[in-house]
């Protein structure tokens, strides 16, 4: 799997009234931004992420861990209680988790991943890093007078799931049509949801079969991710310049790891 690094940017703040002040410039680099482990029972895993301070002058940079969880849309939020049988975030030490950094100056950073015995399944966290710049008493004064504090943060998804847990299930449902009038093409929905161990990296899409003809038209895939006990909401658009005609139209969910194609169907007629 790819790891990718993501750099920050601050962008100056425009303020309500008519005069506008800029922020202080800051901005970082974190990578990767999602860390996978493959702990087995009672092992430990150690991977390094790496920080890297961009901007012209010294920041300080903290590390904190947090649950997260993702809603039927996919969008990620603050879980601190109600997913503990899924956290992992009590497993992880970070070290250090506190530092200062000078201009394109870097720091690696031990994630360590410890799972204690008897647990052989899919846990997740996130790791927040937030940095904060050494303001002079000029910029500290500006900053206090506009009501403006600046705390730029990345997070860093951790993924813990050891290789002998291979229980994939995921199953797509709800296929409907939600084409609006302002819409270019036909558009619908289904929903992918994840009842195995496993997190699963998907790919969806139509097909769309001529009930006279028998020709096959094949939409080019959409990846999609999801947690464990998680669902998410996929929309797909129907391939340009299909031939009018009655058709069956089906939702194909492929999640790989020698598990059977999932699909979800609906007739359509294209005029």
């Amino acid at each position: 799997m790819r790891n990718f690094s993501l750099i920050f940017f601050l962008i100056p703040l425009y303020l309500i009234t008519y005069t506008s002040v800029p922020s202080y410039g800051q901005d970082f680099e974190v990578a990767p931004v999602k860390m996978n482990f493959d702990c087995e029972s009672g092992q430990i895993q150690t991977k390094v992420l790496t920080i890297r301070n961009h901007a012209n002058q010294k920041q300080q940079f903290s590390l904190t861990l947090g649950d997260i969880a993702a809603d039927s849309a996919g969008m990620k939020k603050k879980n601190p209680a109600p997913n503990a049988s899924r956290s992992c975030k009590d497993w992880v030490t970070l070290n250090p988790s506190f530092f200062d950094l000078n201009p394109n100056e870097s720091k690696d950073i031990k994630v360590m991943m410890q799972v204690p015995p008897n647990h052989s399944e899919t846990r997740w966290c996130m790791i927040y890093v937030v940095a904060t710049e050494e303001q002079t008493s000029l910029a500290a004064d500006k900053q206090m007078r506009t009501g403006v504090k600046v705390k730029p943060r990345i997070g860093v998804k951790v993924i813990q799931s050891p290789k002998s847990n291979t229980k994939y299930k995921s199953s797509i449902s709800d296929f409907k049509e939600i084409t609006q009038v302002k819409d270019s093409l036909r558009t619908f929905q289904a929903l992918v949801s994840n009842s195995g161990d496993k997190l699963i990296d998907a790919k969806v899409y139509l097909v769309l079969s001529n009930l006279e003809t028998a020709k096959e038209i094949k939409q080019k895939p959409k990846r999609i991710s999801v947690l464990p006990d998680a669902a998410k909401l996929i929309t797909l658009e129907m391939p340009k310049n299909v031939p009018p005609g009655k058709y069956s139209l089906a939702a194909i969910l492929d999640y790989g790891n020698n598990s059977t194609l999932e699909a979800a169907q609906m007739n359509i007629e294209v005029k």
